[in-house]
């Protein structure tokens, strides 16, 4: 490096659509290392996804100014870094905030005055106070929920009364939500703090169950045209396109085409409003590298034939599983299907996930006797079975529209609904 060196802010990327700010979760260099262009230096994690940054200069690590564990909002600087003039002679120079106004001035004197905190205060809890207007009085009033005390963001936006903790009236019983108990733990319990990623479920999944009237229904599924269909297609499918196809990949894109006629199921609830969504982005588990399932979504998942799906859900899968899920990826979900049935359940009651109004659960395909017709009668025979459950939003989906579509999406299961859906997709054109 020369020794024209500048130093200039590394400013948190624009993550996602709907990503205001993220959390710095661990840093790869240390002040005084050396950086390349495009190496990974910083771990960064949204509500979503994990994922490692590249950084978009080179020179050497000057000072972390958020540390691992604390937030930041998009476009602030996470960190300052030493590097030859001529990388940023061509990039707009960072712009000091202009505090000329009354109101800017009182701002920067109350940013400045949270300086006197006997308590660390990180840049986002910093941003809020500021932009609310707190004092240091008022701050000092807050009780912190983090490690040792430490305010977090969630203890700033209840003391505004902006959390979005359930009411009084969802809690029920007047118990605060979340208070930890006085467990007892003896001798050789192990007592394990959740992950960043099951902590952020856990509420997710709390506020759904808690806001949301679920019900779910039951359909049995006569899955043995499927089962033979794709069993028939597997290796084939495999030479002919270069991914597998499986029995899930039916089962989604017949509720796709199901989701056309039923379109309150693809929707949003908002309070007092129902948001139709045009374009269905379905959602389904995925694999992590450390084990744990996320929910990733295809959007636009009905311009798909169904060649076409089955490459788009297995390329998704495939970057999950590589850690290449951006925060897009696993927003604006509008229906979400999720097969238990692989870990060997029978059924499943899935809770919905805010905003949607609807998810699927796929049961385990079993054996069983079920009834055909030969030649005008009835007999038995040995079918391929499985159990469909639906849990939906009943302030906005009734039992029978509910039962109506997984009818719908059984009917297109059927030797006859799967030719319209694989569109006349035949043994021969695969193998071809």
């Amino acid at each position: 490096m020369s020794e024209n060196l500048v130093e200039v802010p590394v400013l948190l990327p624009k993550l996602g659509e709907s990503v205001a700010e993220a959390v710095v979760l661990e840093w790869l260099k240390e002040p005084g290392d050396f950086v390349q262009r495009d190496e990974l230096f910083v771990m960064i994690g949204t509500d979503k996804v994990d994922s490692e940054m590249p950084c978009e200069y080179e020179g050497v690590l000057h000072e972390i100014l958020v540390p691992a564990g604390e937030r930041a909002a998009v476009g602030s600087a996470i960190c300052s870094m030493l590097v030859d003039a001529a990388q940023v002679k061509d990039k707009a120079p960072v712009v000091a905030k202009n505090t000329d106004t009354a109101e800017d001035k009182a701002e920067a004197v109350r940013a400045n005055s949270y300086a006197d905190s006997k308590r660390f205060l990180s840049p986002m809890v910093r941003k809020i106070a500021t932009e609310a207007g707190l004092e240091l009085s008022d701050l000092d009033k807050i009780v912190g929920s983090g490690e040792n005390g430490r305010v977090r963001k969630q203890d700033v936006l209840k003391y505004l009364n902006k959390s979005t903790a359930p009411s009084a009236a969802a809690k029920g019983s007047g118990v605060p939500i979340n208070e930890k108990q006085n467990l007892a733990v003896h001798e050789g319990d192990s007592v394990e703090k959740l992950s960043r990623m099951q902590s952020l479920l856990a509420n997710h999944l709390q506020l759904s169950f808690l806001e949301i009237p679920h019900v779910t229904t039951f359909v049995e599924v006569d899955v043995t045209d499927m089962v033979r269909m794709r069993d028939e297609w597997k290796e084939d499918f495999v030479a002919q396109y270069g991914t597998k196809v499986t029995y899930t990949h039916f089962i989604q894109y017949a509720a796709i085409q199901a989701l056309k006629d039923f379109p309150l199921l693809n929707s949003w609830m908002n309070v007092d409003e129902i948001v139709l969504k045009k374009s269905i982005n379905l959602g389904f588990a995925a694999s992590l590298p450390n084990g744990d399932l996320i929910v990733p979504n295809v959007r636009d998942a009905a311009q798909y034939d169904f060649v076409g799906w089955v490459k788009a859900v297995n390329n998704k899968a495939a970057e999950a599983k590589s850690q290449k899920l951006t925060a897009d990826d696993v927003m604006e979900t509008t229906f979400t299907l999720s097969n238990t049935g692989m870990f060997g359940s029978l059924a499943g009651t899935p809770i919905i996930s805010r905003p949607q109004v609807a998810v699927v659960a796929l049961g385990e395909i079993l054996s069983a006797p079920g009834v055909v017709v030969e030649d005008g009668e009835e007999k038995l025979a040995v079918r391929k079975k499985m159990i469909f459950s639906i849990s939906y939003d009943h302030r906005v989906i009734n039992g029978a529209y509910a039962s109506q579509f997984l009818v719908a999406v059984k009917k297109k299961l059927s030797a006859d609904g799967l030719k319209n859906l694989t569109g006349e997709l035949t043994t021969k054109q695969v193998k071809e």
